[in-house]
């Protein structure tokens, strides 16, 4: 077990009270030992979470949260909020209540960071549809985190004990995701890939088109964007290499030659390493002033409410928060 530095608290947002979220919460929070427990703030409304706990037939401990009072030893902490009126939600079912309650929670969990009282977020799943039904216009976590920090250059990577992915862009159509495929962007994120990860491996960097275009046969973006992208990194020290055909890329023998794939949109990064590690990775957002991982999995409305989410990826979460603290999430 890694030693856990005393003053390293992390904030878990339950997500959408409607989803999975809070469910994999109390279940992971209940696999982890005591000393990973007691360093947790499980930020959400207490009537979702009590009605978790019955459903699941076991209360799994909380305390309440409290500046001056020294935690109880083993337990995670709860930071109660009132957002939900009672008995508005009900599982699956989405709506603007239970969107507006996800993104308080996020917004409290960035408070608490600038209280000095946490070191990172571990965000359970939110759901698109109701954050825009209460008046947010963020694609996702990512985007609404960047926006509240006031992070200038952010990027969305999963990592598993298999690979580590970052996309070049996160969620937009497809149509518009290829269109963002430029030069500027593409070296800014290998820019922010090699500030933060330092990966001792080269960094593959994927081609946009099938078999990267084969030399300009498919497409022109290889060409003029991400080629002259790559030679400005390497003028820069960035060790990149590319493009290269994605097709390829994730398979076992080339992927262990490389520190971090960069993707050039969302499917072709994320279908890679969650057909290989699905539930055994998390997502991680680099740029921001904290650290921040989440699930690999969205809301699960279908089976909300019914007890039978599994925590797996919520644990890895959390696993990985504590080894980023500790200096051994990079690579």
């Amino acid at each position: 077990m890694m030693g856990l530095a005393k003053n390293r608290l992390f904030a878990i947002t339950t997500g959408d009270p409607a989803g999975i979220g809070p469910e994999v919460t109390l279940k992971a929070i209940e696999a982890l030992p005591p000393e990973m427990r007691e360093r947790l703030i499980v930020i959400g409304d207490i009537e979702t979470i009590t009605d978790v706990q019955k459903s699941l037939g076991r209360m799994g401990e909380l305390k309440e949260f409290d500046f001056n009072r020294k935690p109880k030893k083993g337990v995670a902490r709860f930071y109660t909020m009132r957002t939900l009126p009672p008995y508005s939600i009900k599982p699956g079912k989405v709506s603007e209540k239970s969107g507006f309650a996800a993104a308080m929670y996020i917004e409290k969990a960035v408070e608490l960071f600038r209280e000095g009282v946490i070191e990172g977020v571990v965000t359970a799943p939110i759901h698109k549809k109701a954050l825009s039904l209460a008046g947010y216009k963020y694609a996702g976590h990512t985007e609404m985190l960047a926006d509240l920090t006031g992070a200038k250059e952010v990027a969305m990577m999963l990592v598993s004990s298999e690979m580590r992915v970052v996309v070049l862009t996160t969620h937009l159509s497809l149509k518009k995701a290829v269109a963002a495929v430029k030069k500027k962007a593409v070296l800014e994120k290998l820019e922010l890939i090699h500030r933060e990860l330092k990966p001792k491996k080269p960094i593959a960097v994927c081609g946009l088109n099938p078999h990267a275009s084969d030399d300009g046969i498919f497409g022109k973006e290889e060409e003029k964007e991400i080629t002259p992208a790559i030679k400005a990194a390497l003028r820069k020290g960035i060790n990149a290499e590319g493009p290269l055909a994605a097709d390829t890329v994730f398979a076992p023998r080339i992927r262990k030659k490389y520190g971090v794939i960069l993707a050039m949109y969302h499917d072709q990064g994320l279908v890679g390493i969650k057909a290989v590690s699905f539930g055994n990775c998390a997502n991680i957002t680099l740029g921001l002033p904290f650290i921040r991982t989440s699930v690999d999995h969205g809301t699960a409305l279908d089976i909300a409410g019914k007890g039978v989410a599994d925590p797996s990826s919520m644990i890895y979460a959390i696993r990985s928060a504590f080894e980023m603290a500790e200096g051994q999430g990079r690579a």
